[in-house]
């Protein structure tokens, strides 16, 4: 047992923090997460958070670990809970030893059991599996106003104590206040001060036969999980729980950034946008440039769209203005009139001219009256002098408007060139169609053939630049529309850009810490399964030791146990085998079968000697029990009762009458329901006896007709007679191994009273009783009465008070 104890109750925090010191393979950073899960989830938290690191604890090994102090039962006394109205008390013997406790339905019983297990546990198997009902009536109907529960307990090296619950008249059932007195001490709050928290689920020592009908009633995970929380796996179940609940929580960044990039790309190959391309190759790369698709998203990078630069190119063309065409033409026109009446010869004679008498003055203003040089005919003197200088200056000024219109001329024509030249050229733009773009260059290529006189090229621009303003404006129109619908389009492509480089930013950052999470709960996850393995073997095999007590008369053997799959596969596969042919042993048993073994799977955890219960409780354990298996199970509660106080309610005699014939040292106890939910307690009679003390009272009972008492008193001392000597024969058969089924068998094949007798003295029914009843005087007649029916013999024989425990 030692052995077992060892391998089911070392510390869960010892083993784990063995195996991560003993895996090289694990970082330090993994061997965190799995002790931040196993400390809380608070802790778990912190370090996922990045807050603080997890505690190592030391291992246990390393303290003094002290067997737990042991308790008894003393007694349970309620009042006002269930079917008990009155206070009433069940007595106990605070020591190793079977009590049998019986009552039929309804009798206030498994009120008792039902009183203890709250008290201890905090709960009900019944009041937290089943319908809401049986939580609703939980306060005794016929009164309800006191309503407690006091359990008594004697703790080794300790006083008496005492865990009472207590509810006031409009308290709910989770509303009561538990407390615990330790002798005269002061009450303390609930029941921490015994240190039994975690032993009430380890070493439960309470099982009622509801909690043993719905391990397998229920799910394929209720028996699973019931026996991981009996083998102290919760911690470490809980630990891989609390890692499953992070790793979704912190998977969620990748989850929202990888259905963020799903959605994005559809989006994009939805979109001819040029930007969309570039982003679909950006994020089409393994591990993506966030900075590249930030700057794409936001139009931080202008070189991303040429198509939009170049709309945004022709949406800012530039066109002359008709004002400005009109001023132009205007101009022209005007200076080419204004220089249409001088002809250069003309203008050549007035310069040669302006010339020689610019000459003629200088001599004359030099030398002074002179004869003409050139014609020698004329004078030159001041009169002439006088004439020329007039004429000189009419004609300079004609000259000076002349080249003044033929500067203004010049200047119209440039002015008309660059009007030409000056219209902006415009580059067509891939995947985008404008209609009005051809038009636009079909009336540019026009407006620049200008013909070479200045009234052509007047006539020219008044002509083809109106249709280039025109079609330049429609241009400009189609590019804008154009380049606003591709922003339209890019914008919310550019939003879920921008979102899922965020997403996938903080994904990024979330992605070791998820490494790290899931490594820790699988490395949890196959640990749980060495522990499982290593924890169950000690119970699997006491329980097969159990069930082979139990199995009485049965065909079914039980081999491995073990505890598979997990989440929603959780279950127990047990082998076995059927008249040596193998099979699932569960899937074989019948309903009795069933709650045999779940008796021999919680007996070994409860009454391990970690456990500081030193008392189990079995509520109607038996009910679906044959009578070969109830023999069986009062054998495993003999071995238990010598180092435990066990405590039975049966609500079936069956249990109370093998413990009489098997010879069992075993304490009977009967609960009885009066009236008004009056609970009576009493130590039950020897089955005779209670027969001959009712014929006794029927006998001395005054007020009962003779006649009644001539036909009833003979059967009730017959039915005395032959219970005392089915006690008997049983118990023979008993120590002399013989089954439980060939005893019945052969008790129910004799049907006088006589035989029985002989079948309980000599083993044979046919024997010859005559040295039996001669060897006490008492005998004879008291076989006689049963039979004779002689009621003033019977009142003769009543004052003589046999002891049918003699007989």
């Amino acid at each position: 047992m030692t052995v077992a104890d060892n391998a089911v109750d070392r510390p869960l925090v010892d083993v784990v923090i063995e195996a991560i010191d003993a895996d090289n393979d694990l970082s330090d950073e993994v061997k965190y997460f799995v002790l931040a899960a196993l400390e809380g989830p608070t802790s778990l938290q912190e370090l996922v958070d990045g807050i603080s690191t997890p505690h190592v604890p030391e291992p246990s090994g390393s303290h003094l670990v002290e067997e737990p102090v042991g308790a008894f039962l003393t007694s349970i006394t309620v009042a006002g809970f269930r079917g008990i109205g009155p206070k009433a008390s069940l007595e106990l013997h605070p020591a190793p030893g079977i009590t049998i406790v019986s009552g039929r339905n309804g009798s206030g019983k498994s009120s008792f059991a039902e009183a203890l297990e709250f008290a201890i546990t905090g709960s009900s198997y019944r009041w937290e599996n089943k319908a809401k009902l049986w939580a609703d009536t939980w306060r005794n109907l016929h009164q309800g106003d006191l309503c407690e529960v006091r359990v008594g307990l004697t703790i080794e090296g300790s006083e008496p104590t005492v865990v009472g619950v207590d509810w006031t008249s409009d308290a709910a059932l989770k509303g009561c206040s538990t407390w615990t007195q330790v002798g005269k001490q002061k009450r303390s709050t609930g029941t921490d001060a015994l240190g039994w928290k975690s032993a009430v689920e380890l070493h439960r020592p309470i099982l009622s036969y509801d909690e043993i009908g719905g391990l397998f009633d229920a799910t394929p995970s209720t028996l699973h999980d019931a026996l991981a929380k009996l083998l102290g796996l919760d911690e470490i179940t809980d630990a891989e729980k609390r890692l499953a609940a992070v790793l979704k929580e912190i998977k969620g960044p990748r989850q929202r950034a990888a259905e963020s990039l799903r959605q994005l790309k559809t989006s994009l190959s939805d979109v001819s946008d040029d930007r969309a391309k570039a982003a679909a190759a950006l994020v089409k790369k393994r591990v993506a440039d966030l900075d590249a698709v930030l700057a794409l998203a936001t139009g931080a990078d202008a070189s991303a769209s040429p198509a939009l630069i170049g709309l945004k190119r022709l949406a800012a063309l530039s066109a002359p203005t008709q004002l400005r065409v009109d001023e132009v033409v205007a101009e022209l026109r005007a200076a080419a009139a204004d220089t249409a009446d001088s002809a250069d010869e003309a203008l050549s004679v007035v310069e040669q001219r302006n010339d020689l008498l610019d000459a003629a003055l200088r001599l004359h203003s030099e030398t002074g009256t002179i004869e003409c040089p050139v014609c020698a005919a004329g004078t030159l003197d001041d009169e002439w002098a006088e004439h020329s200088r007039a004429q000189f200056a009419e004609q300079s000024q004609k000259l000076a408007a002349y080249k003044h219109s033929r500067r203004r001329l010049g200047q119209a024509q440039r002015a008309a060139v660059e009007l030409g030249n000056g219209i902006a050229d415009a580059t067509a733009v891939e995947g985008v169609d404008l209609p009005s773009l051809s038009e636009y260059r079909k009336s540019v290529a026009v407006a620049r053939e200008q013909p070479s006189s200045s009234s052509g090229v007047a006539d020219h621009l008044a002509t083809t630049i109106p249709a280039v303003i025109e079609s330049a404006e429609a241009l400009r129109t189609e590019a804008e529309e154009a380049a606003a619908q591709r922003e339209d389009t890019w914008a919310p492509i550019a939003g879920r850009l921008a979102a899922w480089a965020t997403l996938e930013s903080a994904a990024r950052e979330a992605d070791e810490a998820v490494k790290n999470v899931d490594t820790a709960k699988k490395w949890i996850a196959s640990h749980a399964k060495q522990l499982r393995d290593q924890r169950l073997a000690p119970i699997a095999e006491q329980a097969r030791d159990i069930w082979a007590e139990l199995r009485q008369e049965s065909n079914v053997d039980i081999g491995a146990i073990n505890l598979v799959g997990h989440n929603t596969s959780r279950r127990v596969v047990m082998t076995g085998s059927v008249d040596g042919v193998e099979s699932e042993a569960l899937s074989v048993m019948s309903q009795g079968e069933l709650h045999a073994l779940a008796l021999a799977l919680f007996i070994p955890r409860a009454t391990t000697p970690n456990s500081p219960f030193r008392f189990i409780v079995l509520d109607d354990p038996i009910q679906a029990m044959d009578p070969a298996k109830i023999d069986g199970f009062i054998k495993v509660l003999s071995t238990l009762a010598k180092t435990r106080q066990v405590i039975v309610f049966s609500h079936d005699d069956r249990l109370a009458i093998a413990i009489r014939q098997l010879a069992v040292d075993a304490r009977l106890v009967e609960v009885m329901r009066e009236p008004g939910s009056n609970i009576s307690v009493s130590e039950t009679q020897n089955q005779a006896t209670r027969y001959y003390n009712d014929v006794r009272a029927l006998v001395l009972d005054e007020n009962v007709p003779d006649d009644v008492k001539r036909r009833v008193a003979p059967g009730l001392f017959r039915l005395a007679l032959e219970s005392a000597a089915q006690q008997v024969f049983y118990a023979k058969q008993h120590r002399a191994g013989e089954s439980r089924l060939a005893t019945e068998e052969r008790w129910s094949a004799v049907h006088k009273t006589r035989n029985k007798i002989a079948l309980a003295v000599h083993q044979d029914s046919e024997r010859d009783l005559s040295q039996w009843l001669g060897f006490r005087t008492e005998r004879f007649p008291t076989l006689h009465i049963a039979n004779a029916g002689d009621v003033a013999a019977v009142i003769r024989q009543e004052s003589r008070r046999p002891s049918f425990s003699n007989h």
